[in-house]
């Protein structure tokens, strides 16, 4: 569970109520994962989860640096090869052996299943088996990030998988994974059950049995914690942390987190579905097309004011999307100071009058998100954009943010880099959507930009980290300044 742990977002709380059995843990989750397909969705909840059943060839730690895992050692052969040893007498929770062919298997399976986020790890990267315990990943080129990307997806049986669909790990059949807990059962909205998997290569699990329950309301979460029903909640709302941390019962644990919370804004249509002309009709053409436009919305934003008042200090203002911990963020950015009037100035000088948005987020997906929409909107509103809201449950609220044509015009998003290394979020977000090589993946802006893409590809086989660094940098720099995405808080 150490992982597991380490790996929740922010803050998560524990009480110690005496009606918990001591060979089980309770979880309150504020986030339900979407499938127990460790390759559907590159979303939170399902890492999380996809950690506790499966393995990664290298493990990330709770900071994203490589840590051996179902691989024990790595190197670099040549200018278009990588080798890597895999750890002996691992057991599949069937007992079957783990052996290079499950890793082969999972090559060709991740890029294709679910919605094909996991297609930027593994494509163009070909593994071949040289024993049961040896395989070496033939690269085009150099290829400094093999490694990384090896933290950003889990390995699964060839055995169990070969044949299995996502509705077949949801309903158990191919969910037998090397990690410290066996799947039991999914209810979905109601209850996740792991069993401890005694023979695991690692730490021994602590308790013998888990159980997650999705509890999507923050007052609901810490009632649960508080009379015992569960043992442990994530996503602690943040109004109540300093309440929690006077209870003797409760312990709250808090670190900074990966993840960064941003503004995705429509650059690519002409006509954008909730951008609208003082007559009530569709805008054209769309404003979000003028940087100038997207740079005085960035200037309208008082993160400063989100962070201390919404979410009650808890959070870091956001200059750009990688946490500052990683390998490539630019402490050069200071990002767009607050500055209503001269966001207003910037909008009228380009002749701009007065147009209304519609502004999108979830209402149980991240700390606070509702409160955070409803905030922004009304700091458009005084730059002159009439700014309305429409939040709604996370399920409607991806289904349209990640349609094929995006039905939203600005949106609430976030990231939270999977491999350590900013080219993570970059070839993601900031890269032209190229469908089927995950660049571009997660862009529901349609972003492109020729040079930015040269880039970033040119930083995905740059192996002087000296010289990956400055092209990491100039990517960054591009990619804030273009504002296609706008910053908030980490």
């Amino acid at each position: 569970m150490k992982r597991m742990l380490a790996g929740l977002l922010g803050i998560v709380a524990t009480a110690f109520t005496g009606t918990a059995s001591a060979d089980s843990l309770r979880i309150g989750t504020g986030a339900e994962p979407t499938s127990v397909d460790p390759h559907f969705w590159t979303g939170f909840p399902n890492i999380q989860l996809g950690m506790m059943i499966f393995d990664h060839l290298i493990i990330p730690d709770k900071r994203y640096q490589m840590s051996p895992g179902l691989a024990v050692s790595w190197k670099r052969l040549d200018d278009k090869a990588w080798g890597f040893k895999l750890r002996q007498g691992v057991k599949w929770h069937d007992a079957s052996p783990f052996t290079a062919d499950d890793v082969i298997f999972t090559f060709k399976r991740a890029p294709d299943a679910g919605v094909k986020q996991f297609a930027q790890f593994v494509k163009g990267r070909d593994p071949v088996k040289v024993d049961d315990y040896t395989i070496h990943i033939k690269t085009p080129g150099p290829d400094p990030l093999v490694p990384n990307n090896m933290m950003g997806f889990a390995i699964v049986s060839k055995k169990h998988g070969e044949k299995a669909t996502t509705d077949d790990y949801n309903a158990g059949k191919g969910t037998v994974g090397t990690g410290p807990y066996k799947f039991v059962e999914w209810v979905k909205g109601d209850r996740l059950a792991l069993d401890d998997n005694p023979d695991y290569w690692g730490t021994k699990p602590k308790w013998d049995m888990v159980i997650m329950k999705p509890i999507t309301t923050g007052p609901s979460r810490v009632a649960s914690l508080l009379s015992g029903e569960v043992d442990l909640i994530d996503y602690v709302p943040t109004a109540d942390i300093a309440k929690l941390k006077k209870d003797a019962k409760v312990t709250v644990s808090q670190a900074p987190s990966s993840r960064v919370l941003f503004w995705e804004l429509d650059v690519s249509r002409d006509v954008s579905p909730y951008v609208f002309a003082a007559d009530g009709k569709p805008m054209f053409p769309n404003p979000l097309r003028d940087w100038r436009v997207r740079k005085a919305i960035s200037m309208a934003i008082d993160r400063q004011a989100i962070v201390e008042r919404i979410m009650d200090g808890n959070a870091v203002v956001a200059n750009q999307l990688l946490a500052r911990e990683f390998f490539g963020y630019d402490p050069s950015i200071k990002g767009d100071a607050y500055d209503p009037e001269g966001a207003k100035k910037l909008l009228k000088d380009e002749g701009y009058g007065d147009f209304t948005m519609v502004v999108h987020g979830p209402n149980d997906r991240y700390d606070n998100d509702a409160q955070i929409v409803e905030a922004v909107a009304q700091m458009l509103s005084r730059i002159g954009i009439t700014a309305k809201v429409e939040t709604m449950s996370k399920s409607a609220y991806f289904t349209r943010a990640e349609a094929d044509t995006p039905e939203v015009s600005i949106s609430l998003g976030a990231n939270s880099s999977s491999t350590g290394e900013s080219p993570n979020p970059l070839q993601t977000f900031c890269h032209s959507r190229w469908i089927g090589t995950g660049y571009g993946a997660a862009s529901r802006p349609r972003y492109a930009n020729s040079r930015l893409d040269k880039i970033i590809e040119g930083s995905l086989v740059t192996v002087d980290d000296g010289k990956r660094l400055k092209l990491l940098h100039e990517a960054m720099q591009i990619c804030v300044r273009d504002a296609a995405y706008i910053p908030s808080h980490y």
